[in-house]
């Protein structure tokens, strides 16, 4: 039993390390964010939104951050779960109610195609 309780906190602490290199947080600026201060979001797990267009969001927002990553994924990410799980566990944790998908971001400093690029939000008078 408590050779499964650790074996289990050991695969826990990989599993989060390993994501956290592939999902960066950047500040509206660009610049990247090293110490993040893990916020709760008002939303849970099951009401977290993608957006793909920033004319569809009808409630009103505040823009907190860019998240952007190398994650591998297989095919369209939103169909891949294991990669949704992982960005949406990283989108409550930073305080954001959702994301905006933003394809080719261009106005990014950094800017790279081989990355995905979010805008994470957090609506206003939840």
């Amino acid at each position: 039993m408590i050779k499964n309780l650790i074996l289990v906190l050991i695969i826990c602490c990989l599993c989060t390390s390993c994501v956290d290199k592939h999902f960066k947080i950047y500040n509206l600026s660009g610049e990247l964010v090293e110490n993040i201060n893990l916020n709760k979001s008002s939303s849970n797990f099951d009401q977290f939104q993608l957006y793909f267009d920033k004319s569809k969001i009808d409630k009103n927002y505040e823009e907190v951050n860019l998240i952007v990553t190398d994650y591998y994924y297989y095919g369209q990410f939103f169909f891949d779960e294991n990669f949704m799980e992982m960005i949406k566990i990283k989108t409550l944790d930073i305080g954001a109610d959702a994301l905006i998908y933003e394809n080719k971001r261009k106005d990014f400093p950094n800017y790279d195609n081989r990355y995905l690029y979010f805008t994470a939000i957090r609506f206003k008078n939840k």
